[in-house]
């Protein structure tokens, strides 16, 4: 079963790298995706030539017992070389060529002392190699120097992305990128897991070996978590759309009682544009409704009462007092009535969730609270001249 893992964990690795290469192809600046395909492609390789089927057919042709786990762990070692080049280059761009250097010399004399402790430990070929050469230093000093190598290239992408991941909101991008680092802190445990144990069983004679292939199959849910962050920006948007369309459905019949009633007022504010198609069209409508209330509450800020966030009364969260002077301007607007007042407004984060959320409240609030209807009432009676109803809720407003 894990044979196929190692096999299937290769074509995906192999069709992510080719998909994204045919996106950037010709495009300058994209040295991040780049390191990221030669990641897969030899994290996908790695993993095919260490499946068990793969080295014992090599083990009939190599001259040296083992070979082919070398070049193995060699290719293994060459994805931890790019995975940490893919973090220097989102850290600090410009010094990436200096990493890339100076951590490719670090990989060739790594290769090359687990070459000579390899040919010159007395083993033979065995797929159960770390249990069965865990007694011979040179065996532990061979991965020892493979686990170490991929723990520094790993460490360095979770430095060069840790900053960046804190500046990345709830999105696709963002959560993309959380699944590449949970599969790097997956291959940190499964780095030191597979590093500590034949030195352990070195130094105290005692083997840690289980029945449960724990090693590999901690390899292979790491690259599951790396395919998946790194392709979640292509399908991750289609996924969602269903949510989306939903949430932007439900923003858009919140919002819609405090847009007719002022686009009764003022026409003028409708967007003419086309009918859009059904999915994307509630979205697009939600963006809207939003420009065109806001549009509305600046061509009315002149219309409303001085008094009217005064009106509202104490108590009045910033919702309500909003809904009250579009109330009270709507008002001023309907009997022609400028007061020359610019009443601020709530400020909410740019954007169309935010924007629609606070938009929804006041909404409600101008459709339901007493206090907007108080407002309304005053506003009404002053434009007129005439006398506000005296009722208990108005008595202590002069």
């Amino acid at each position: 079963m894990l044979d196929w893992l190692n096999f299937g964990a290769l074509a995906l690795a192999v069709a992510v790298a080719a998909y994204k290469l045919l996106r950037i192809r010709g495009k300058p600046g994209a040295d991040g995706i780049r390191y990221l395909c030669a990641f897969f492609c030899s994290i996908g390789l790695g993993l095919a030539v260490m499946a068990p089927p793969v080295l014992a057919a090599v083990s009939r042709i190599e001259p040296v017992p083992n070979l082919g786990r070398l070049v193995g762990n060699g290719l293994e070692m060459l994805a931890a070389y790019f995975l940490g080049a893919l973090g220097r280059s989102i850290a600090r761009p410009a010094d990436t060529p200096r990493w890339l250097r100076r951590h490719g010399l670090g990989l060739a004399g790594a290769l090359s002392l687990m070459g000579v402790l390899l040919t010159t430990a007395d083993t033979e070929f065995t797929l159960n190699f770390v249990n069965a050469y865990s007694h011979d230093p040179r065996v532990v000093g061979y991965l020892a120097v493979f686990f170490c190598y991929i723990l520094v290239c790993l460490f360095a992408f979770m430095a060069g992305v840790g900053g960046y991941l804190r500046h990345t909101g709830s999105g696709v991008l963002g959560v993309g990128l959380r699944f590449v680092v949970a599969g790097t802190i997956l291959g940190i445990l499964w780095a030191a897991w597979s590093g500590l144990r034949p030195a352990i069983t070195l130094v105290t004679g005692r083997s840690l070996a289980t029945t449960l292939p724990v090693g590999a199959t901690l390899g292979s849910i790491c690259m599951l978590l790396w395919l998946i962050g790194a392709t979640l920006t292509a399908w991750g948007e289609r996924i969602t759309a269903p949510l989306r369309w939903i949430r932007a459905l439900r923003a858009l019949r919140r919002i819609d009682p405090l847009w007719r009633a002022l686009r009764a007022a003022m026409p003028q504010i409708a967007l003419h544009t086309g009918r859009g198609r059904p999915l994307p069209g509630v979205e697009f409508a939600l963006y809207r409704r939003v420009i065109e209330i806001r549009d509305a509450q600046l061509a009315l800020r002149s219309y409303a009462h001085p008094d009217a966030a005064r009106w509202a009364g104490p108590t009045a969260d910033p919702a309500t007092v909003e809904a009250a002077l579009l109330a009270a301007a709507l008002v001023g607007h309907a009997h022609g009535r400028r007061y020359g007042a610019e009443h601020p407004f709530q400020d909410v984060d740019a954007s169309l969730e935010s924007e629609s959320a606070w938009l929804a409240r006041v909404a409600r609030q101008y459709a339901h609270a007493e206090e907007v209807t108080r407002v309304r009432r005053l506003a009404t009676a002053k434009v007129t001249g005439e006398a506000a109803p005296d009722t208990g809720q108005d008595r202590p407003i002069p």
